[in-house]
């Protein structure tokens, strides 16, 4: 955007309001957001669920050499829902937790979680990319639909597009699923006319990241779906963390789904969107990033998600309860959807459940978190906690390493203030994937640039929290956010223990001097280094990052 603007004369003033009032009084959302199709499929879905004491169906999963799955009911018979039932009356009052630290893993973990379902799934996402990711994993999802499961997509629409709405409705013309869209843009095609008729009503976003898999087992986290964050993007990488829950907390994640999907907000998106019949209706024959690299055989970037679900043995290591569970106490937090109209009351944030139920620390704070604005309320918080002597650690992206430079203005000029009162300060940088050594809580398959995606954080020897939810104010106040509170000495202190020394070959320390400088401590080719000034901000950088300081943008970030 230019910082230099020529002021309007009074009659294109004029024009332009004119037109975004008349724009304004156009945009009217569909007034019936949930059609009787989808709405008589969510009532098969309770209908599933009622008579439990039936066995649930059986099937064989057969793995095949293209790494989708198909059921056959003729052959002897493996059940995930009796599998892990056994699991769970064994720990009738406690959750089960599993990190999934690999994008590769976090792939194969949904595509084979899917390929297993008997009964249905329900995902809930806020970017669900139209890349080879996102069509993998919506053709996984059609042929669960194929085999009789019953599929609900929940997706955030700030980042589809009109040739993905196509995708969509050829997705949800399948009898057994149904997609919807909260807070739906309403110019589904020149998306632009939404920010002068929308606002402020589409800054508010759906951040939720879930899958469920037959009421059963779960993956929440902070990855969403698209190349990027599963470890297979040539220009950049995520560093994320999901987490693997089975037992009593997955009822509350469905619990939170269902009231997301039956908000008054979330429209199916037959109700926003035609299906263009001038291109192909076929859903299969649509997924043109699954047929890119065909000719390449074992060289196209689709042999890695393949190779990912062929390494994997997490079907038959559920089958025969050789997933190495942590069984213990978790609380599920989740905004509730009426943040996003501003309908329920600031104290029902995620935010305040999270100080309700992690108080104060009395030893420990280590927070990571890819977007991390503290604000000056924020920064006061953890001054006061440190110079108590709490010992608080903190990770956060580089300025190489931000997908979005705007937040790094929001934290570094906080950075001296958290210093000098004893914070620990680490920043990945972007070559955190490149290098040989692997950090023991998450790992990045980087050919490019790395960037810190992860959302946990962990409080004294016992609290770890792990979701969706950023330290920044648009979490805490404008999008709606979920994750686990998992009570576990062990992963406690395996994340406290991941922000050392260790760390440095993939990122940076930094220190305050004496005189009040900055300086980035890392480990380069086995040797230590020491930056005097930010690495990789030059000139315009820090103007422009000093500029946008001085904003009152804080609440936006």
């Amino acid at each position: 955007m230019s910082m230099f603007t020529i002021e309007p004369s009074n009659l294109s003033l004029s024009l332009t309001l004119g037109l975004t009032l008349c724009l304004s009084g156009c945009q009217i959302l569909p007034k019936q957001p949930h059609l009787p199709e989808s709405q008589a499929l969510s009532a098969r879905v309770e209908a599933l669920y009622q008579q439990d004491n039936k066995k649930s169906d059986r099937v064989q999963i057969k793995r095949l050499d293209n790494g989708t799955s198909i059921t056959n009911s003729n052959t002897d018979s493996i059940d995930l829902v009796a599998a892990i039932s056994e699991q769970n009356d064994i720990h009738p009052d406690l959750s089960g937790y599993h990190p999934i630290v690999t994008g590769a893993n976090a792939f194969a973990s949904r595509s084979i979680l899917t390929g297993m379902a008997t009964r249905n799934i329900d995902a809930q996402y806020y970017i669900w990319h139209d890349d080879q990711a996102g069509q993998l994993m919506l053709k996984d999802l059609w042929d669960a639909a194929e085999r009789g499961v019953i599929v609900r997509l929940l997706l955030d629409d700030f980042n589809n597009n009109a040739k993905f709405d196509q995708h969509l409705l050829r997705f949800s013309s399948h009898p057994n699923i149904a997609v919807r869209i909260i807070n739906p843009l309403m110019y589904r095609k020149f998306q632009t006319l939404n920010y002068l008729t929308g606002l402020p009503r589409i800054n508010r976003r759906m951040h939720n990241k879930s899958m469920i898999f037959d009421k059963q087992i779960t993956i929440i986290g902070g990855r969403n779906i698209g190349d990027e964050y599963l470890s297979n993007d040539k220009n950049s990488q995520f560093a994320d963390l999901d987490v693997l829950l089975i037992g009593k907390v997955v009822a509350d994640i469905d619990n939170s789904f269902a009231d997301y999907w039956s908000a008054p907000i979330s429209f199916d998106i037959e109700t926003l969107a035609k299906l263009d019949k001038r291109e192909t209706t076929d859903f299969l024959e649509g997924l043109d990033k699954l047929r890119a690299d065909e000719k390449n055989n074992n060289k196209s970037s689709l042999a890695i998600y393949k190779t990912a679900i062929d390494d994997s043995s997490i079907d038959t290591d559920l089958i025969n309860k050789r997933v190495p569970f942590r069984w213990t106490d978790m609380q599920f937090l989740s905004d509730d959807v009426g943040k996003l109209t501003k309908t329920v009351p600031a104290d029902t944030n995620l935010v305040h459940q999270l100080r309700t139920l992690l108080g104060s620390p009395s030893k420990k704070l280590t927070i990571i978190s890819s977007y991390f604005v503290p604000t000056k309320d924020g920064v006061n918080t953890l001054v006061e906690l440190a110079e108590s002597g709490i010992d608080i650690k903190i990770l956060t992206n580089s300025f190489d390493a931000t997908d979005v430079t705007a937040v790094h203005s929001g934290y570094s000029q906080w950075r001296p203030s958290l210093l000098r009162a004893g914070v620990k300060i680490y920043e990945l940088k972007a070559t955190a994937g490149e290098e040989k050594r692997e950090n023991k809580l998450w790992k990045a398959r980087s050919q490019s640039s790395t960037s810190l995606h992860a959302k946990a954080f962990a409080v004294d020897d016992y609290q770890v929290f792990i979701g969706s939810y950023n330290v920044d104010p648009r979490s805490a106040n404008i999008n709606t956010e979920m994750g686990v509170i998992i009570n576990d000495d062990q992963l406690a202190t395996q994340l406290h223990d991941a922000l050392s020394d260790d760390l440095l070959s993939q990122a940076y320390e930094v220190k305050l001097q004496d005189n009040g400088n900055l300086q980035w401590h890392t480990i380069e080719d086995d040797k230590k280094v020491i930056y005097d000034s930010e690495p990789r901000v030059d000139v315009s950088d820090h103007v422009w990052l000093t500029i946008m300081s001085w904003l009152p943008i804080d609440w936006l970030l």
